[in-house]
């Protein structure tokens, strides 16, 4: 929701952490289209569930990290899709999709939205305290 973006009126850390992977695959889509025809491609991507101490301030989320841990991947794998996106031949001309396991991924309905992908740019940069062209080629 656009008009509480930063989870000031209501903060739950799994929705701002839900909300904030589908930010990402909303402006990279946004952006994607405002850069068309200059030759920079983005993309966004889910790395994979990695090792890492995202849990560290949690002792029952450490504990469930510490049982599951066989079943993550280690920081060398989850790194493989962001190299696969900025280094393969293939990826050179494609822009504003979404990948996962070094592959194009689906993207849920919600993240296919134009109209919430500009609201999103809009009040972003409103956040900001800049000026954005609000126009893109498609809009």
């Amino acid at each position: 929701r656009s008009s509480d973006l930063q989870c000031e009126k209501s903060y739950s850390s799994g929705l701002a952490y839900c909300r904030s992977k589908l930010a990402n695959v909303l402006f990279t889509r946004e952006l994607a289209k405002r850069l068309k025809g200059t030759q920079v491609t983005v993309n966004a991507l889910h790395p994979g569930t990695v090792t890492s101490e995202l849990v560290r301030h949690s002792f029952l989320l450490s504990i469930s990290w510490y049982f599951f841990s066989y079943f993550l991947k280690t920081p060398k794998e989850g790194a493989q899709t962001s190299i696969y996106c900025a280094v393969a031949e293939e990826m050179e001309s494609v822009s504003g999709k979404y990948f996962s396991d070094c592959s194009q991924a689906y993207i849920a309905p919600q993240g296919r939205n134009d109209d919430t992908a500009l609201k999103l740019w809009e009040v972003s940069c409103n956040l900001l305290g800049i000026q954005c062209d609000t126009r893109s080629e498609e809009h």
